[in-house]
């Protein structure tokens, strides 16, 4: 009895209204499946084989369409599991790409307008990498994207024409403007954006039918470049926040890193403080005479911070999104002023007190507590400096 009573998996049986077009169209189909499999097909049976046929991709769209509508916790998700494992589906694969494509397009920063250059130029050398190996490895040798490829590659300003028959002409003038993008990126100064490659990056993704498994070994080698600039997406269209757990996390290390002793050279005193976790303070204090301190609370303005004092030249003025530096012209020693954009006012530096502040925030950043705090930050932040 209780073998009878045992339940049966369920099927669920659904009708379905067809206009008279499309009763037609199905129609044709069953007679198509009937003659292939040499036997009689039903009409219901036709609609189911037409579903099964577009199972993998319905599954696809929906599991995309739920992780964007939980951004924060989906990217968390990705970067995490990628980690534990190196695996990833390749619904997150889309998700992960759409947030590059976002991080390498939107909201650049271009010297001089800006400093620093964001995204980097060996950041645009890596994407371009990674979106040539996506490339090569397309299901179908004859890509239907390769237009797209070519004029948002900076094609359609070259002489070159596509053929539209022969698709190993067009596959060889893709390739050929991926090269001309790189050699335009490697000169040091003054070089040029590869155009829009983070869309064509995302389109190889989602179009090429490269599967998840495969782009799990390709992609591999760019993955840490390539998640700086999909968690950069994240801050650039969600509100400025990073790929960050909400609420207080427990198991988060930085509560348990023991900050070090402030660094001190003369008046210049550096120190940091974790009042404010996960983020990471850094505390600028000039002396007692000049009575004048900064304290750097966010990590984009703490990366932009290190990269002026890393990479700016006194023979041009910063300018930056969070700070601006500028030189006096009046002749003598040199003299220097930071103006914090955020509060509008200006702090004066003599070319000494820059030097030694450089030289504090060299020693800050080889402490190994503080790299680990900062490695994280970036992790959660994308690029930003």
């Amino acid at each position: 009895m209780v073998s009878i009573l045992k339940k049966q998996p369920r099927h669920e049986v659904i009708s379905i209204r067809l206009n008279e077009d499309r009763l037609k169209l199905l129609e044709r189909y069953q007679k198509v499946l009937s003659e292939q499999m040499g036997r009689e097909v039903s009409l219901g049976e036709a609609a189911f084989l037409v579903i099964e046929e577009r199972v993998a991709g319905m599954d696809r769209e929906t599991a995309r369409h739920e992780m964007l509508s939980t951004p924060t916790a989906s990217l968390y998700h990705i970067r995490k599991k990628w980690e534990s494992q190196h695996t990833l589906s390749i619904a997150e694969w889309d998700v992960f790409a759409q947030y590059v494509q976002i991080g390498t397009e939107e909201d650049t920063q271009e010297p001089p307008l800006l400093w620093p250059a964001i995204p980097s130029r060996e950041t645009y050398l890596t994407l371009l990498d990674a979106f040539e190996a996506v490339y090569q490895n397309r299901k179908k040798p004859a890509s239907k994207h390769v237009w797209y490829y070519f004029g948002n590659l900076g094609g359609h300003s070259t002489d070159v024409r596509l053929s539209d028959e022969d698709a190993e002409q067009r596959h060889q003038a893709v390739l050929k403007q991926i090269s001309t993008r790189k050699e335009l990126l490697k000169p040091s100064e003054k070089w040029q954006s590869p155009g829009t490659v983070g869309g064509c990056f995302l389109t190889a993704i989602r179009d090429e039918g490269v599967e998840s498994i495969r782009l799990d070994q390709i992609l591999a080698p760019y993955w840490a470049t390539l998640w700086g600039l999909a968690a950069r997406g994240h801050w650039v269209r969600h509100d400025r926040q990073p790929v960050r757990p909400a609420g207080p996390n427990e198991d988060d290390f930085r509560n348990r890193i023991i900050l070090p002793e402030p660094l001190k050279s003369g008046d210049l005193e550096l120190s940091f403080t974790g009042i404010g976790r996960p983020e990471l303070g850094v505390h600028i204090d000039l002396g007692p005479v000049r009575r004048v301190s900064h304290l750097i609370a966010r990590y984009p303005n703490l990366a932009e911070f290190h990269a002026m004092l890393d990479g700016w030249s006194a023979k041009r003025s910063w300018n930056g999104r969070h700070f601006l530096m500028t030189r006096a012209k009046e002749k003598g020693p040199a003299k220097f002023t930071l103006w914090l954009r955020q509060s509008d006012v200006g702090i004066e530096f003599s070319e000494k007190e820059w030097d030694t502040l450089r030289e504090l925030f060299q020693k800050a950043w080889a402490i190994p507590e503080v790299q680990r705090w900062l490695q994280e930050l970036r992790l959660e932040y994308g690029e930003q400096g």
